[in-house]
């Protein structure tokens, strides 16, 4: 299967738009052209077909309904140009349309302000732009005297009264003000009086988000998790390492056929798993639940665990809420902070100073920008009077120049580099205003080390299989796969591969044994390591072939006849180290299709129905002996207790002839 790769920047979407096929399989051939639109920020889109049969669409495909809706040309014109929406918000802001969880203004555009001197203005809001330009565009009013900014965190807006009067109220009113929340009044406004918006849930996680970046940038691993909707219906999913967005996610969970639907939840922050037997019209009678079956996918989704009732939904958000009382110690506060498995640490520090020598300190477990803590408490509780200690921010350093403007800058969330130089870590110690000049050597032991590893894999992995076949001729024990044919055929591949040569390499290494990789004594496989290392200073290039060598070329001809010859598409291996040689053998072994010991699974399994089947058959036989004994047993009490009832009745009889014989005397 071949697959285009997923775009990442502006111009693959261009290239992919121009390298498109229409439904007939022809070429777009330029009758589709997309291009960077004048302001340099959004999309465009000419329709060069000069065609007057119908509308210009841009819609999204079933593989991605939301494509054209996420770049901003989703369109149904009669027009031959679509200008995109804006894509890019700016430094420090974010796009209109990514507020309220993505549902932006919902078309509700119009904001009226009234300042501290009874004038007002009223805006019309741009959907398509930036946070940024409503600020700009309110801080830019002539009719009111009030200033727009972002709140302290970061999370909403503040407008500030300007005035001095006292006499009237600073009001913010209109559709728009719900939408960015921050209606409000404030009576009799005097200078600096302030409305603070409530969280505008920016939406950062869509259907497009890169699973790599979830998971507060750790990403989420793969694995298996189970779902069992409301109905009592459970389905597996499995999540491999070719899913790379939520969106292959979500497909994955929707084409399981339960009484759910996944989907973004509302405030864009998380995967919602949603119950849908209600609207099916079916009653549901058990908690939605999902477990995870190997892996840490569903937990990485933050999706592990059980709904909170029937017919409710799991929702994966990311922000997380903890519920505090005013009567909780600073002990509650901590263990409730760490219960609620958030990536942050909780703790209690004493300074020893002062009437409040007790103070709450919130650590995130995670490093870098990704770590960076937002607390957005509600205003109706008691502040805690958070201050930052320390700032969330990346490692920076610059490479390739003493000279910062000529170098490079690279950013990690961590003080370890280890993808700046291939096969080297750098450790970033300290800040320093000098150039520091570091010297790459290759570091022996640690490759002398790997391959002592190999080598006790290798005897692990025979440890292994000599367990399950072997027999004690003293206790007569036996392994449960003693004679198995699979078995020796695995370990077999196994020793003749290490005691073989490798493929086409022509470097003076092409044994094991020639760097000190020797079978010994009960088939162990033993490194010499003075030796390896000896092998390796003498010639390092010869080692990393042993082991490293690859080269294979694609065959397109074949002839299989004089004057006859095929198209054909094989590959051809010139040369293997013996890495590629076990990674080939190990596929052998192990490929789920057809590999030996898949096959021999299989067998073992088909077996072992068959074993079942037996014993159901031996079940049922014994159920109808049992049945037939019962029967027979049941028939044997009927004729005693006729013959009870008879013996008793001759011996009334007895009693009666003996006692008129007596009369009768």
């Amino acid at each position: 299967t071949v697959q285009d790769p997923a775009v990442v920047t502006i111009q693959d979407v261009i290239d992919r738009i121009a390298d498109a096929k229409d439904t007939g399989g022809f070429d777009n051939a330029g009758h589709i052209v997309a291009s960077l639109a004048a302001d340099g920020v959004s999309l465009q889109l000419d329709d060069t077909a000069g065609g007057v049969l119908s509308n210009l669409i841009i819609q999204g495909a079933v593989s991605g309904p939301s494509a054209a809706t996420h770049l901003g040309i989703e369109a149904d014109v009669a027009a031959d140009v679509v200008n995109g929406d804006r894509l890019i918000a700016g430094l420090n802001s974010v796009l209109v349309r990514h507020l309220n969880g993505g549902a932006g203004l919902s078309g509700n555009t119009s904001l009226t302000i009234q300042d501290g001197n009874n004038d007002f203005d009223t805006f019309t809001l741009d959907e398509t732009g930036s946070l940024t330009d409503i600020i700009d565009l309110i801080n830019a009013s002539v009719n009111v005297d009030v200033t727009a900014s972002l709140n302290a965190k970061g999370t909403g807006l503040v407008i500030t009264n300007n005035t001095s009067s006292g006499m009237h109220d600073f009001i913010i009113s209109g559709v728009a003000a719900a939408e960015l929340k921050i209606a409000g009044t404030v009576t009799n406004a005097a200078i600096g009086d302030q409305i603070v918006g409530d969280n505008l849930q920016v939406q950062y996680v869509s259907e497009a988000v890169l699973l790599r970046d979830l998971n507060y940038g750790r990403g989420v691993g793969t694995g298996v998790f189970r779902i069992q909707d409301s109905l009592g219906q459970t389905a597996d999913v499995s999540i491999k390492s070719d899913s790379t967005t939520l969106y292959d996610i979500i497909l994955e969970i929707n084409s399981r056929g339960l009484a759910i639907n996944a989907r973004i939840n509302d405030n864009g922050d998380g995967l919602l798993i949603e119950d849908t037997a209600l609207a099916g019209g079916d009653n549901p009678f058990v908690a939605l639940k999902i477990t995870s079956l190997s892996g840490s996918t569903a937990a990485d989704l933050n999706i592990l665990g059980t709904a909170d009732d029937v017919g409710e939904d799991i929702d994966g958000t990311y922000e997380q809420v903890v519920a505090l009382e005013t009567g909780d110690t600073l002990d509650e506060i901590v263990t409730k902070i760490n219960a609620a498995n958030i990536p942050v640490t909780a703790s209690v520090i004493n300074t020893g100073t002062g009437a409040t020598p007790f103070h709450l300190t919130l650590t995130s477990t995670i490093s870098g920008r990704n770590g960076e803590l937002i607390l957005d408490n509600d205003p109706l509780t008691e502040d805690l009077g958070f201050t930052t200690l320390t700032q969330a921010q990346d490692a920076k350093v610059f490479f390739g120049s003493t000279d910062p403007s000529d170098g490079f800058l690279i950013t990690d969330d961590s003080n370890t580099l280890d993808s700046v130089l291939q096969g080297v870590t750098i450790d970033l110690l300290k800040a320093s205003d000098e150039a520091v000049t570091i010297t790459v050597k290759r570091d022996v032991n640690a490759i002398t080390d790997a391959v002592a590893n190999f080598a006790t894999t290798f005897n692990d992995v025979i440890g292994r299989i000599n367990d399950h076949d072997f027999f004690d001729v003293d206790t007569e024990a036996r392994g449960v796969l003693l004679g198995d044919n699979t078995v020796s055929q695995v370990r077999d591949a196994m020793f003749r591969l290490v005691q073989g040569t490798t493929v086409g390499v022509e470097t003076q290494y092409q044994r094991l044994s020639q760097v000190g990789l020797t079978l010994g004594k009960g088939g162990v496989l033993e490194l010499d390591r003075t030796k390896f290392k000896e092998a390796y200073e003498t010639d390092s290039i010869a080692v990393e072939n042993l082991f490293a060598a690859f080269e294979a070329t694609t065959l397109t001809e074949e002839t299989i006849d004089d004057g006859i010859t095929v198209e054909v598409n094989k590959e051809v291996i010139t040369e293997q180290g013996f890495g590629e040689l076990f990674d080939r053998l190990m596929e052998r072994l192990t490929n789920s299709i057809d590999g030996t010991v898949t096959l021999a699974d299989k067998v073992f399994e088909d077996q072992i129905e068959l074993t079942e089947k037996r014993i159901e058959r031996f079940d049922e036989k014994l159920e109808a002996k049992r049945v037939r004994l019962e029967r027979q047993f049941l028939a044997m009490e009927s004729a005693l207790a006729i013959l009870q009832g008879q013996s008793n009745a001759l011996l009334s009889l007895n009693g009666s002839l003996n006692l008129a014989q007596s009369f009768g005397t």
